[in-house]
């Protein structure tokens, strides 16, 4: 699959666009201990915040990660979630040069 179709493919889902959504001011979503600003969010914060399972949520983080729109952090037995700022702006560059 062409790289573009992968990061179109991650957004084709409403719970994807929500982490997004989440992640992009994680402050104004998770409460105080939930994030930290070089971590990220605790995988685990997102499926509550979202009310889906740990392992959906986990499948969701992996596709948006393989995309490129999150990294990862693994912390002992929990990972962490940040957006990549610059991600959608190059994303929509991809689009606007079809």
């Amino acid at each position: 699959m062409k790289p573009i179709l992968a990061k179109a493919a991650a957004l084709a889902n409403p719970n994807r666009l929500q982490i997004l959504e989440l992640l992009e001011a994680p402050s104004l979503h998770f409460g105080p201990g939930q994030f930290d600003e070089s971590a990220g969010v605790c995988g685990l914060y997102i499926s509550e915040k979202l009310g889906i399972s740990a392992p959906t949520a986990s499948a969701h983080l992996k596709v948006l990660t393989q995309a490129g729109f999150l990294t990862s952090l693994r912390i002992g037995k929990f990972t962490y979630f940040k957006r990549v700022p610059a991600a959608m702006d190059e994303f929509a560059e991809e689009i606007r040069k079809l």
